[in-house]
């Protein structure tokens, strides 16, 4: 069972519906999040499960998150939990970050999508809140994914984890995934990612793309696979930044636009507010997850998208959200 959440009330209400009706297990891991007024609550509905006797863990990503709130963050531990920092000691590894979100409650239902825990991703920021997306995944699928964060969490405890170890929880996790529904990791990989591999293997022959996009600057091959889709008839639709935090990225995509348009791909620039949406359908795939189009998502970055191959799916997508 899928349900898509794009109101951002509608995704606060389902966060916090989802840890407040947890019995067995919570596990969570999130770039971003802030002692602000959605993280407040997000964490008193943890210290609510964990005094339920429910078991919560919470692992977040030490350069998203920061170092300034670690001690707020121990309250978990405090109370019977367990927390985690990913990417804390300074060296190589820590340039590599995990951008992934995600919340899995008893094994069964996970939520994900592109936004963190802060006020800005739930519209409580006024022209500083961002656009963005979630997807309720219910039954197996959502087991699949307490597997990959159990592994990663395993990574996390280990005092001298390497780069290496990482690669191999991502290639092997990611060839035991079968069916139309698929969590496709990204990360850094001596060659293209699952990630990138899976995009590029759907984009090959697609006849027609809607992308919405928050960082779009992919690299050359990809970007020609999404202009080719008129040459077989059909069309690439690109809904990328009009605002964000960070201007040269909307300069690095503005770039692009010439060679796109002249191969007839429409771009539209989203100008309400800031963007932060990352979803494709090729065809009748779709993907929703963490993933951006830009070199970071692409190759360095950890990252979490679920490929959905449905026909009806991808068109309740297009109506619902794109259009």
């Amino acid at each position: 069972q899928l349900r898509l959440l794009h109101d951002p009330d509608d995704r606060f209400d389902a966060l916090i519906a989802l840890i407040d009706g947890a019995t067995h297990s919570i596990r969570a891991f999130y770039y971003m999040f802030d002692p602000d007024g959605v993280g407040q609550a997000v964490m008193t509905a943890l210290l609510n499960a964990l005094e339920r006797g429910v078991s919560v863990e919470l692992a977040i990503d030490a350069f998203g998150s920061g170092r300034r709130h670690i001690d707020w963050f121990r309250q978990i531990e405090r109370a019977g939990g367990r927390f985690f920092l990913f990417g804390a000691k300074r060296s190589v590894r820590y340039l590599i970050r995990n951008h992934q979100k995600m919340l899995i409650i008893d094994g069964h239902t996970a939520l994900v999508g592109g936004f963190n825990i802060t006020d800005q991703y739930f519209g409580r920021s006024g022209a500083q809140s961002w656009e963005d997306l979630g997807l309720i995944v219910h039954g197996p699928t959502a087991a699949h994914l307490q597997d990959f964060y159990e592994g990663l969490r395993d990574l996390l405890t280990v005092d001298r984890a390497r780069l290496r170890d990482a690669r191999s929880l991502i290639k092997g996790w990611q060839n035991r995934m079968q069916g139309p529904l698929k969590w496709i990791i990204g990360g850094p990989a001596p060659r293209l990612n699952p990630w990138a591999l899976s995009l590029k293997r759907d984009m090959q022959h697609a006849t027609r793309m809607d992308i919405a996009s928050a960082y779009f600057s992919p690299a050359r091959g990809l970007l020609r696979r999404i202009a080719a889709t008129h040459l077989r008839g059909g069309y690439s639709r690109l809904i990328l930044a009009g605002q964000t935090d960070n201007g040269a990225t909307i300069g690095a995509s503005r770039l692009l636009y010439g060679f796109l348009l002249r191969r007839c791909v429409r771009v539209y620039e989203f100008q309400p507010r800031l963007f932060h949406m990352k979803l494709l359908t090729i065809d009748d795939v779709t993907y929703i997850g963490s993933a951006n189009l830009d070199p970071r998502s692409l190759a360095i970055n950890l990252e979490l998208m679920l490929r959905i191959d449905d026909a009806a799916f991808a068109r309740h997508v297009r109506t619902t959200v794109i259009e």
